[in-house]
């Protein structure tokens, strides 16, 4: 009776156990079903995160290439300018060398004139003063 009794002891101790147990289960199922809720949550946020970082980056090298596309085109753009610019300044150069040799061609020009005038009005007073001369 006595090994009854301790088996009966065993078998209310096993059976307490058992539910502890079954309890125990039941609990970590809903945790486990709980995190893998989450779990999924957190994987399903992280993939709109990497498609929003994924399409951002293609914005981006977007941006970026319409920018480098523009800056060489702006950079040659100015090469050329300068190059132009040089080329402006030569020019502008050579017009006033050949503005100023025009105008001393022209100054010149009219010195001989005036020149020309007075050796006729010297010539035409010595004339008129052998005439006077002859007269007297």
């Amino acid at each position: 009776q006595v090994s009854q009794n301790e088996l009966d002891w065993f078998h209310q101790d096993s059976e307490a156990q058992m539910k502890k147990w079954q309890q125990e289960k039941k609990e970590s199922r809903e945790n486990l079903k709980a995190l893998r809720g989450t779990a999924k949550k957190h994987s399903d946020t992280n993939e709109r995160y990497v498609k929003t970082i994924d399409d951002k980056e293609k914005q981006y090298n977007v941006c970026l290439n319409a920018f480098l596309e523009t800056s060489n085109k702006f950079a040659s753009e100015k090469g050329k300018l300068e190059e132009l610019i040089k080329k402006s300044q030569d020019d502008s150069q050579e017009c006033e060398k050949r503005a100023v040799k025009a105008e001393v061609s022209v100054l010149q020009t009219w010195k001989e004139t005036e020149i020309w005038k007075l050796q006729g009005t010297i010539a035409k007073a010595e004339g008129n003063l052998r005439v006077l001369r002859a007269l007297s």
